[in-house]
């Protein structure tokens, strides 16, 4: 998270405004495949996890194969899709006629990267469903570098910035997925691609159907932000895309840091469904939720209050007009997307998700009509993010609902171990935090007491009121280990 927040200052310093926010809308749908490489993820991992929790070991080579094969084939698919509808269509967008042609070459790049990201997805589900979290941990934070080094380098290259920095990022995702492939072969020996053997036409239509859905969830997630996209692209320009990008890029990497929780408590939460315990399961349904929103306000709400202050110091001079009130707005959405993560996962673990799919994909996608009437009628740009905002709301109440009529999640059970906790944490928290903004002056000042003082309320309330009997002594367990390594 750290080198990406460095990076974004670096690239948008060395690009321009205008060319930056170029490359993120071209980048746009790319970028958002992210999402649809988590469904994949977690359809992939649902498989192998519930397997392990049967006990039935032998399914998960099938699995392991048959996954690469539906991956492999999704991702010429897409590939064929972009290169048939996306190249002609940058013609079409706001873009300086002169800038068309680097425009097209970054798209092919960003292809490149794009095959790469879902091909790794099967390595990506067995490092996570066997709770594998170093490799993939490393290969992570190398990618992270190699990305840091590139905005280093970038203003020293002599050919196209812009094309240049496409071309490396596509570089790196196919470096990840070699560098996934090999750890995987050496790790998982029992384990082999070898489809002719271990792919059955069972196996994929079971897989298939699940990942469909999922896939239709991703989708309209897509559509919802790169629609958006382009509608700021034609209203506004790419100035608004650059602004749109920079709230992006602060939102994506605290939404990576809280789902690296979620990311090490899913395998467990799946197993719990392989083997019959729904009561471990709404128990550990309740800890991903609690935790992953604990994990992204413990950074985020200092942020919101702070907006202001933290771009200045983090871009100087160089912030597009609205990226404060687009970054608060989005930062907020995700704070309450983050209260459904624990109920996503559960229902995910059923394998019953085609009405949810269904229903919450299409309340996503009336953003895109919303943001239309909103640019159309000449408000201001953060009114279509407030639209995000609303309709998260919704999206988690329909969420409970569905999480107590497919697994047995009750809402009362809900917002008392979960949403009350964490509301009361983070409204406390703000509130003490929110004397020191209102009485310094100095920016620099103003954000380390600020920050200090909601870091030391936020860990303390969370101790308080967030934690049951069984976390708080866990907690002073591991307050005493870290002191008595210290102590002499």
């Amino acid at each position: 998270m750290a080198v990406s927040l460095v990076s974004v200052p670096l690239v948008l310093k060395t690009l321009g405004t205008s060319d930056y926010g170029l490359y993120n809308l071209v980048a746009g749908i790319i970028t958002m495949l992210a999402f649809l490489n988590n469904s994949m993820l977690v359809s992939s991992q649902r498989y192998m996890s519930v397997a392990m929790g049967e006990g039935k070991v032998d399914r998960i080579n099938s699995i392991y194969n048959t996954s690469f094969i539906l991956h492999l084939s999704l991702a010429i698919l897409i590939v064929l899709g972009l290169e048939l509808l996306g190249v002609p269509s940058i013609e079409k967008l706001n873009i300086d006629s002169n800038r068309v042609t680097v425009a097209q070459i970054i798209f092919q790049f960003l292809i490149i990267s794009t095959f790469s990201r879902i091909l790794s997805v099967p390595f990506d589900a067995i490092m996570n469903a066997h709770e594998d979290m170093l490799p993939f941990s490393i290969i992570e934070f190398i990618d992270s570098i190699l990305m840091l080094i590139v905005a280093f380098t970038l203003r020293f290259v002599l050919i196209d910035k812009l094309v240049f920095y496409g071309g490396c990022v596509a570089s790196i995702a196919l470096l990840s997925l070699i560098m996934k492939y090999g750890w995987c072969f050496y790790a998982y020996k029992n384990y082999r691609l070898v489809l002719s053997k271990y792919v059955t036409k069972s196996q994929i239509k079971e897989m298939l159907s699940f990942t469909g859905w999922n896939l239709f969830g991703s989708a309209a997630l897509m559509g919802r932000n790169q629609g958006v996209a382009v509608l700021f692209n034609l209203f506004l320009g790419t100035i608004s895309n650059a602004a749109y990008g920079i709230s992006n890029q602060i939102n994506n990497a605290l939404v990576h840091f809280s789902s690296t929780f979620q990311r090490a408590i899913n395998p467990q939460l799946m197993k719990s469904e392989g083997m019959g315990d729904r009561s471990r399961l709404h128990r550990i349904a309740n800890i991903s939720s609690k935790f992953s929103v604990l994990a992204i306000t413990f950074i985020s709400v200092p942020l919101i209050v702070l907006m202001d202050d933290v771009l200045y110091i983090w871009l100087g001079n160089k912030i597009p007009s609205f990226t404060s009130e687009l970054s608060k707005c989005i930062l907020i959405m995700s704070i309450l997307y983050q209260f459904s993560t624990g109920l996503m996962s559960a229902i995910q673990a059923t394998g019953n998700i085609r009405n949810y799919q269904i229903l919450m994909g299409s309340i996503i996608l009336l953003n895109v009509p919303l943001a239309y009437g909103i640019l159309k009628l000449g408000f201001p740009i953060y009114y279509v993010t407030i639209g995000f905002v609303m309709f998260e709301f919704l999206s988690l109440i329909i969420r409970m609902i569905m999480a107590k009529s497919i697994v047995g999640i009750t809402i009362e059970s809900y917002i008392k171990d979960v949403i009350i906790p964490c509301l009361s944490v983070v409204s406390f928290s703000t509130l003490l935090c929110m004397i020191p903004f209102f009485f310094i002056e100095s920016c620099v000042l103003r954000l380390i007491s600020t920050g200090v003082v909601y870091i030391i309320m936020f860990i303390f309330l969370s101790y308080l009121w967030a934690f049951n009997k069984n976390q708080k002594a866990m907690f002073k367990s591991w307050i005493q280990n870290v002191m008595a390594k210290f102590t002499f």
